[in-house]
């Protein structure tokens, strides 16, 4: 052959990683899913110095095996070798350090041929050998301690001594130090394997994993590569997370070539793989007699395992590039990251010289991971592995296209998750509202979340950090306005350190002057101040260094569908094309947040959430429609009245969703946490119907009073048709709204105020809804739900396909919130107790 004329050089295309899914075809009609980090590795043509590389392995190979005869088999190993480095590292340049790695490639290689027909006795005494010549100075001689060995001991003997010369030739002191002892541990995995087999070690997975993590032998690449491009200050405080990564990608390389080699060991019975190390546990302990639906599940386990490792390599890639780049000049923060992503990388470029090497057929495509007929992409670095696959093969685990999940109180169906590599670091602004709250509460009660800071214009109230109980010393309270300057919120957020997640909340509603339109009469307006804040702390975000999160969690609401404007596609998909008849801040905000993450190159994925009305309970929360019901309800019951319903009979009878703030920051917790959710936007309700015909006899009986249902007499009504002469969904007449009375209109009626007022005293409540700052968005917000809008009815089948579960009764989370409500002294609380069933009939 031509020298060199085979040699090929490889290149990627992204900056940064998509998750895959590459679907591999083993033998005995076996198939598999794997997922891996897509970087777009290609081919490119070869650059002459890889001559320079070829050549060098070459003399090095000729002294490493001095019996090999010069032909074209020798050199097409030769290429083949450097072609191998050159495809799992393409960023790697210098031709020093391929000439290493090379070198270690075939050394290692050629170490195993020969320690595969050596007995168990002999391969312990050889590789001591090697551990004491590559640990040795180079200067004080490589002796071996006087003993009698046989050929094949002296041959590795000589093969670790050519090696640890020509290796020291190459690299600096520093990095052969880090290359050496590196390549001490590979050996001593392999004495722990002599062991395993023998039957000195537990024959289980987690040990078998320990050893297969080393043995796989990238550690000594990846040590060189730390070495050569990082400044040595930036291991500080981070060489833990730096080990963590790596063991990830040994592992999940170490599992690929277990999976692409399996019918190569089922034929030759090896039992160094993991499928084979599962199988006894899974065929009653006899493998020779394994079926195929054990082998094909403990294949299935062993990819699940494989994905897994995957998704902590993508997590620990993240927590070091963050975490990294606190303290360090920008030239250091981008080496970080650079270095970072060559060993992610081997993730893929692996499992392709896996599936090249072992001649298998591989697909891009094709059947999802997660059984939900669909495929998710995602560029995020995620935090934990997502709840529908098998539990850890290292622990428990469900069957296959199970999760484990829990219920808390009223809620049902929530995942569970695994606790995380590292604890987390939130930013949540909006955090003194309804739903920012609720997230807060959520975090602090669990240790997984290390910091939370907390971003609002007005001060936290009272019980703020008091309701946080145990969690409260994890939580930081900042007083941002959003409508400042970007660098005055750059200087405010200059005090958080780092921040893994963040989860936006914040919401400005322009006064409302009366109507039951009123609330979204201006978009203008209401645009304008909502869109502005975002951008504001965007900007601010990126005049801050040390905060790129990993995932930005944005909640808008069911506003996007514009059900407001009159009808609109029911139930509403998060597919649906946006409404152009006004103007939509969601719209605005999610095209701001996609242009960040982009800006970040890709650092940092978004998620939307879009939940519908939503229940819960916070001090400063007016901007809540069970505030007017719990005033009307109260002053009703005080006065002797019944609860007048002011909608008509399609208003009582219209079904729609109610989204629980507590649910909400549930889903919004997992959202974040799931590789998959990236880029992706989620509707998210309580899980089942709702009407105000249900909720008006069961307000009524709370507070001990009788109800009325609509007014039959249609003289009685009045009525108002929505200003836009399109519907959102583009056909169809336009809504026309129809009431009897508005409970803006009850609270202007001076007996009611004084009802109030002797309330009030009588109760210590501290919020006065007839004031004039207060009235119009209490009372307007709690019309605008049960008069003034189209049917609505969002769907959550796009969070059931992804995995998430939860769920809870509406109706049972209203009457918890109004007790809440009352407990912050904003209303009179029910008085009597819930009662699941109430009669809806008079």
């Amino acid at each position: 052959m031509a020298l060199g004329n085979k040699l090929q050089q490889y290149s990627r295309t992204r900056p940064s990683p998509e998750r895959k899914r590459v679907n591999v075809d083993l033998k005995n009609d076996i198939a598999l899913t794997l997922d891996i980090p897509d970087f777009g590795v290609s081919q490119q043509l070869a650059s002459h110095s890889l001559m320079s590389v070829l050549l060098s392995h070459a003399a090095f190979k000729s002294s490493l095996v001095p019996q090999a005869q010069f032909d074209d088999g020798f050199y097409e190993e030769c290429t083949a070798e450097v072609n191998t480095i050159n495809l799992f590292f393409p960023d790697i340049e210098s031709d020093t350090i391929r000439i290493c790695f090379t070198a270690w490639l075939a050394f290692i290689c050629a170490v195993d041929d020969i320690l595969e027909k050596m007995l168990p006795a002999e391969q312990e005494s050889a590789l001591l050998d090697c551990i004491h010549i590559i640990n040795s100075d180079i200067s004080h001689g490589l002796s071996i301690p006087p003993s009698t060995v046989g050929a094949k001991e002296a041959a590795i003997q000589g093969m670790a001594r050519t090696f640890h010369s020509h290796c020291s030739r190459y690299l600096s002191v520093h990095s052969a130090q880090a290359f050496f002892r590196a390549i001490t541990v590979v050996f001593e995995a392999h004495l722990d394997e002599i062991r395993f087999l023998a039957g000195h070690l537990s024959n289980d997975f987690t040990t078998y994993m320990g050893i297969r993590s080393r043995t796989i032998a990238l550690s000594p690449f990846f040590e060189v590569i730390k070495s050569e491009y990082l400044p040595h200050d930036t291991f500080k405080g981070t060489t833990t997370m730096w080990d963590d990564l790596q063991h990830a990608v040994s592992c999940a390389a170490g599992l690929q070539n277990d999976l692409i080699g399996l019918a190569r060991d089922l034929e030759n019975g090896e039992r160094l793989n993991a499928v084979m190390v599962l199988l006894p546990t899974l065929s009653d302990g006899d493998i020779q007699h394994t079926n195929r639906d054990a082998l094909s599940q403990a294949v299935t386990l062993v990819a699940a395992e494989h994905n897994r490792s995957v998704s902590r390599a993508f997590e620990c890639a993240g927590q070091v590039i963050m975490s990294s780049a606190e303290g360090l000049a920008s030239e250091s923060i981008v080496a970080v990251a650079q270095v970072a992503r060559n060993i992610l990388l081997l993730c893929e470029t692996h499992l392709k010289w896996c599936a090249s090497a072992k001649r298998y057929r591989v697909d891009d495509g094709g059947k999802p991971w997660i059984k939900t007929g669909r495929q998710h992409q995602s560029n995020m670095i995620p935090a934990s592995p997502p709840p529908s696959e098998p539990d850890s093969l290292l622990g428990s685990h469900p069957e296959e296209g199970q999760q484990l999940v829990c219920s808390q109180g009223i809620f049902h169906g929530l995942p569970v998750y695994e606790p995380p590599a590292r604890r987390m670091t939130a930013i949540v602004t909006g955090a003194t509202g309804v739903s920012g709250y609720s997230m807060v509460k959520l975090l602090a009660s669990s240790p997984n979340w290390e910091r939370i800071y907390c971003l609002s214009s007005r001060p936290p109230p009272d019980n703020f950090f008091a309701d946080l109980e145990e969690g409260a010393g994890r939580v930081e309270h900042l007083a941002v306005d959003f409508l400042s300057d970007p660098d005055v919120i750059a200087q405010a957020l200059s005090r958080v350190p780092h921040v893994d997640h963040i989860f936006y909340f914040s919401y400005m509603q322009p006064a409302p002057k009366g109507d039951v339109l009123d609330l979204w009469a201006n978009p203008d307006e209401l645009a304008t101040v909502n869109a502005t804040m975002f951008t504001n702390f965007i900007t601010a975000l990126e005049q801050t260094p040390q905060l790129v999160p990993q995932r930005f969690l944005l909640q808008t609401g069911s506003k996007h569908y514009a059900f407001y404007l009159g009808p609109a596609a029911n139930p509403a998909f998060e597919s649906d094309p946006r409404v152009p008849l006004a103007r939509n801040f969601y719209y605005e905000q999610e095209d701001a947040l996609a242009a960040y993450c982009r800006r970040t190159s890709s650092l940092t994925s978004y998620t939307i959430a879009r939940p519908s009305y939503i229940i819960g309970a916070v001090r400063d929360g007016t901007l809540n429609h069970l505030v007017g019901f719990g005033v009307y309800a109260s002053v009703q019951a005080f006065l002797g009245l019944p609860l007048h319903f002011p909608g008509d009979y399609r208003a009582w009878d219209r079904e729609q969703v109610q989204s629980s703030a507590e649910l909400n920051a549930r889903f919004e917790e997992w959202l974040a946490l799931r590789p998959e959710t990236a880029g992706e936007a989620f509707n998210i309700h309580d899980g089942q119907s709702f009407t105000w015909g249900r909720l008006w006899p069961a307000l009524a009986s709370w507070y001990g009073v009788d109800w009325t249902p609509p007014e039959t007499d249609e003289s009685k009504y009045r009525t108002v048709t929505l200003p836009y002469e399109k519907t959102p969904r583009g056909f169809s007449p336009q809504l026309t709204l129809r009431s009897t009375f508005s409970l803006l209109e009850w609270s202007l009626q001076p007996e009611v105020e004084q009802a109030w007022r002797t309330l009030a005293a009588r109760h210590a409540l501290v919020l006065d809804p007839f004031d004039d700052r207060y009235r119009a968005r209490i009372f307007s917000f709690s019309d605008s739900a049960v008069i003034g809008d189209a049917p609505m009815t969002i769907s959550v089948r796009k969070a059931r396909e992804f995995g998430f579960f939860g769920t809870c009764d509406s109706y049972r989370s209203i009457y918890d919130s109004m007790r809440e409500l009352a407990r912050l002294k904003l209303i009179v609380g029910p008085q009597g107790g819930f009662e699941g069933d109430v009669v809806c009939g008079k």
